[in-house]
Order: structure tokens, then sequence, then C-alpha cells
């Protein structure tokens, strides 16, 4: 369980204020993506973070050209597989083989899922995927305007629902989520300028609740976070926050068992 926000470093900061970057959170490789934008279908693909760092001129990223857009900056590298929010639809996730370069299989996610946005301060953002050491999820907003947010297990292979929760976390003030040891975190923050504050966590199988956290805040940012997604080979935090691409290390527990 997370205890704590131990460090920010800025990695590239870009001209872009919205984008997703990460690394693949199961399979050991150090290639890393970007995803610039809110809707685009251009993945760019660099063979480690060292040459992301670079100055662009030395090396050139390789461009991944998707036969699908995206829509929002909610998608996640799993398996070997891009996974995102079909632009130009409301609840169609796509499952991508980067290496092949063709749709793998795609799904409708249920629930009235796409119809409202997942977070107030993330204006594009209708489904949010993540992934964690528990698997693949889907985060999106319940029914009404603001309202609460609903968790959903997927499961990766065959692209199917394996549970769906209805948190008490909501969509109002929130800016961005993440999962951690199969566990919600819900980043909140007042008019999208901070302080940015994990004001509500949800843990489908009951282990912990807000009461079992300290005080959970991140540095303060001069706008709300376009994605925050966690990396559980890495275990840390991959955010782009108004052009600038972050890592936040993390201080950890484990979670105690039910008694």
């Amino acid at each position: 369980m997370l205890m704590g926000i131990k460090s920010l470093k800025i990695v590239k900061k870009t001209m872009d204020r919205d984008g997703s970057w990460m690394k693949d959170s199961v399979i050991n490789s150090p290639k890393v993506y970007f995803l610039i934008g809110s809707r685009n279908n251009t993945v760019l693909e660099f063979a480690n973070m060292r040459v992301l760092m670079e100055d662009s001129t030395k090396s050139s990223p390789r461009k991944l050209i998707l036969t699908h857009s995206w829509q929002g900056t909610g998608q996640v590298i799993y398996q070997g597989f891009l996974f995102f929010h079909n632009q130009g639809t409301p609840n169609e996730i796509i499952k991508y083989n980067l290496q092949k370069r063709t749709v793998e299989d795609r799904m409708l996610l249920p629930g009235g899922a796409g119809r409202a946005l997942v977070y107030q301060h993330s204006p594009s953002t209708y489904i949010d995927l993540a992934a964690d050491e528990h698997g693949l999820w889907a985060i999106h907003s319940g029914p009404g305007i603001h309202g609460h947010l609903v968790l959903t297990k997927i499961e990766p292979g065959m692209l199917g629902v394996e549970y769906s929760w209805d948190t008490p976390c909501r969509s109002q003030d929130a800016e961005a989520a993440f999962l951690l040891c199969g566990v919600l975190y819900v980043v909140y923050s007042s008019g999208g300028h901070g302080p940015h504050r994990i004001t509500c966590v949800y843990d489908p199988q009951g282990t912990i609740s807000e009461e079992d956290l300290p005080n959970l805040f991140f540095p303060r940012r001069p706008r709300s976070h376009s994605m925050i997604h966690y990396n559980a080979r890495d275990k840390q935090l991959y955010a782009w926050n108004d052009g600038n691409q972050i890592i936040y290390k993390l201080q950890t527990k484990r979670k105690q068992p039910l008694k």
C-alpha cells in the first residue's frame, strides 16, 4: 500500500500540454513509449530512457502509426499490447499488437462507460486504463454528471470484463487516478491547480481504507496532471503535467492480511 510520494524527477519537457508516456508494466523491456495529445494515432517508441532524455537531433524515435486514433490520455501498455479508448466511440477498447502493428481484439465496456468524463480536470479522458501487480483495469464514470467512479477489472487475454465495482470516489475535482497492488488511488485538486492530493482510496478486497493511510500529497505543480500511471516493474509513477514528463518515486509497505 502507498505510504508517500518520495520525490519528483522531470525526465523531459515538451510543448504538448496533454499526453501520456509509459513503459510496459509486465515485460522486462527498456523501451519507452510517448503518446502526444488526447487524440492522435502516432506512438513514438524510444529504445530506452537515456535516448528519450537526449536531444532529439541525436537519435530519432521509431514511429508507430496506429490503424485507429486514441481518445484521451488513459492508454496503457501491458504484455506487449497497447490498450486504448478508440476515438469516435463511447466505450470501445482496442487491444493493439505493437510488434505486428495490427488490432488484436476489441471490446465494449458496459455500464454506461464513456458517457461522461472520468475526471473533471482531465477534459478529454472518458476511460482511463491502468495496470498493476493484479492485472489490467479500467476506470470510468458512473451515471450522472460528476458522478462516482466505476472500477472494472479486465481479462487481457480474451478481453472481457471480470468484475466491476461502484466506488465512493467522485469524479468532481479529480484529475487522475492509478492502481497499485489492486487498490485505486484518486488524485484531486482544487480548480486543477493543486495542491494535488489523494483523498479517495478504494480497495475492492476491503483490506485497507483511507483511515489506514497518511496524508498523500504530490509535489506542487502549476497545473493538473494529464495522466498518472503506476508501473509495477519500476514501482514508480509515470506522469504528464503541463508538458513535463515526470517520474514520482514512492514509499510503500505490504498490505496487512484480513483478520
